[in-house]
């Protein structure tokens, strides 16, 4: 916005003006643009909805052929003579292609038809025709751009052509335009564009002109009289005043400047009296600001003054009469704050003092608390583990009277098993015994059979033998046996006197374990009732140093207030309220006596006590 201060107005019309050009011709430009663009794709749909037309002829000779109306050549040849003898625009033809590349029809180049086009290329060397095939066997439909060389030696053009297939021959439709139409319709309407835009740019110019000159000229005139103006000229008539627009409202606001300067003439008169005026009191003021500053307020505006300075005067002496009395009551009052912050002081020092006593105190009280928590916690933790140590010994002892238990019954069981064993012995003497008897017998048979039964006799002597030892081992094992049982019952005895004993024990250890828990459980109430004591005990030492806190800040706070009333009764002694009066004479009293301060008792060592708790 600076930069435009520094430019006249006719130039900046002249630069919308030529922004407007330059905007017209970006228009334009664009517009050409989408033109070119609306054109191309304008031929494109002519040049497919041609190819469509051509198609549609020939699946209109494929469905006659699948009618059987027709054989597939006669249906053939009749398509390719429609679609051969198609036009559209002035010159524009159409030609077919099968798959293979080869020309199935061509009217205007028939010495190509049933060639190969495989090998053919355009104006530039690309194999154009490769093209179509490809496009229409992937596509179905689309548009191959190629440059075209006119026969005769003509030169050569770009052409864009339109492929589709017709896939039940294997045939690829095709037909093309030269971009030199397209071009030929762009460049006509561009003319038509540039023509429309010349004329619009002929008026805008001088529509530009006329505002201009409307705008310029009267602001020139009305710029004249301003410097006239300007240089003393205050009767001359101000130019546009009757105007309706900007410009009348700039000449009406400059006709109010020029009746502002002839009055101001007439003011200047008048004001340099009042000035005069002004002065004087501004002396005469000055004079009595002067005495105030130095301490005098006695000073009042007593000489006579100009009508229009009467309020000025009696004000200014009310406000002295006011301020005397004021400094007067400040000065009374300041005595009274004064002996009252002394005292407050005294009183304070004497409270902080206490306060850090109790707090001290309570300090002391509040550790042995702690301890006494500790130590009780502690006895509640050994309570507790020797618990754990007695279900323990309980659970050890109920174990081996489980094992003597099974150690009984093992016992028993043996005890069955040597009865068992016995009758087991006394089975075996008995057969020895039999054994025996038998031998005797085979002896005495052997015997009564002489020579022939002496064999059979040693054999008799040797089982009579054999029978009595077997008898003499039994005897020895039912005797072992029998001390075993009697060894086994005096064992059975022991144990059950063992389980009777460890019962005993189980008794007696359930009974400590009883009172360990129930001294365990005192342990840990006293311990929590401690905890609460010193958690109330530690609440009070908080409050107690807060309250030693705020009452040093208190006596702080009361040394302040008397340090600054002191100042300020200096400062209202400078002021004189009265013939041979100061404002410190003029409240004299008689100040009350100050009370005592309270003799601090000496802190406490340790918290307890009723007096230490009395003073808190």
């Amino acid at each position: 916005m600076r930069i435009l201060n520094d430019i006249s107005i006719g130039k900046r019309l002249f630069i919308i003006g030529a922004g407007s050009l330059i905007g017209l011709v970006l228009v334009i430009l664009l517009a050409i643009n989408q033109l070119d663009s609306s054109l191309t794709k304008s031929f494109q749909a002519r040049t497919k909805q041609a190819v469509d037309i051509a198609y549609s002829q020939l699946d209109h000779y494929e469905a006659e052929q699948r009618a059987g109306r027709m054989s597939q050549a006669d249906a053939q040849a009749a398509a390719k003579k429609v679609v051969g003898s198609m036009r559209f625009g002035e010159r524009d033809y159409f030609f077919i292609l099968d798959t293979d590349h080869i020309m199935v029809m061509h009217p205007v180049k028939p010495e190509k038809v049933g060639k190969s086009t495989y090998d053919t290329k355009d104006a530039v060397g690309a194999y154009h025709f490769r093209e179509m095939v490809k496009v229409a066997a992937e596509q179905g439909a689309g548009f191959v751009s190629y440059e075209y060389e006119m026969p005769d030696g003509k030169g050569v053009k770009s052409k864009i052509s339109y492929v589709r297939a017709f896939k039940p021959w294997g045939w690829v439709v095709a037909t093309g335009v030269f971009d030199e139409e397209i071009q030929a319709a762009v460049h006509d309407a561009e003319i038509k564009l540039g023509m429309a835009a010349l004329v619009i740019v002929l008026v805008l110019v001088a529509a530009v002109l006329f505002v201009s000159r409307s705008i310029t000229l009267p602001l020139g005139a009305i710029t004249g009289r301003m410097r006239g103006l300007a240089g003393g000229d205050t009767a001359a008539a101000i130019p546009g005043a009757g105007r309706k627009d900007e410009i009348g409202a700039m000449a009406g606001a400059l006709e109010v400047f020029r009746q502002n300067a002839e009055a101001k003439v007439h003011a200047e008169a008048a004001k340099a009296a009042a000035d005069a005026d002004q002065q004087a009191i501004v002396l005469l003021l000055s004079e009595k600001l002067q005495a105030m500053s130095e301490g005098d307020l006695t000073s009042s505006i007593t000489t006579a003054v100009p009508p229009a300075y009467g309020s000025l005067r009696d004000n200014f002496n009310k406000a002295l009469e006011n301020l005397r009395e004021l400094i007067s009551v400040l000065s009374e009052a300041t005595k009274s704050i004064e002996g009252g912050s002394t005292e407050i002081s005294a009183a304070s020092d004497d409270l902080a003092r206490r306060t850090e006593s109790n707090a001290a105190s309570l300090e002391q009280t509040s550790a042995a608390l702690q301890q006494m928590n500790d130590r009780l916690r502690s006895s509640a933790d050994a309570a507790d583990r020797t618990v754990g140590f007695t279900q323990e010994a309980i659970g050890i002892v109920d174990s081996g009277r489980t094992t003597a238990t099974e150690a009984t019954s093992a016992m028993d069981r043996v005890s069955e098993s040597a009865r068992g064993i016995d009758n087991v012995i006394e089975g075996l003497d008995k057969i020895a015994f039999q054994t025996r008897v038998l031998a005797m017998n085979a002896a005495v048979e052997a015997g009564r059979a002489g020579e022939a039964g002496r064999g059979f006799a040693v054999v008799a002597d040797l089982v009579s033998a054999l029978a009595m030892r077997a008898e003499e081992e039994a005897r020895r094992a039912r005797e072992q046996l029998t001390t075993t049982q009697a060894d086994i019952v005096v064992a059975v005895d022991s144990v059950k006197k063992v389980d009777a004993a460890l019962a005993n024990i189980t008794a007696s250890v359930s009974q400590v374990h009883e009172f360990i828990e129930v001294v365990a459980i005192d342990n840990r109430a006293q311990s929590s009732a401690i905890s609460e004591i010193a958690t109330a005990v530690g609440v009070m030492d908080h409050s107690t140093q807060q309250n030693a806190a705020m009452v040093e800040q208190t006596s702080a706070a009361a040394r302040n207030l008397a340090g600054e009333v002191s100042g300020l009764t200096r400062q209202a002694a400078r002021f004189k309220v009265g013939p041979g009066r100061t404002a410190s004479a003029a409240s004299v009293r008689t100040p009350k006596a100050s009370r005592p301060a309270t003799v601090a008792r000496p802190a406490p060592t340790i918290a307890v006590g009723s007096e230490e708790w009395a003073s808190f």
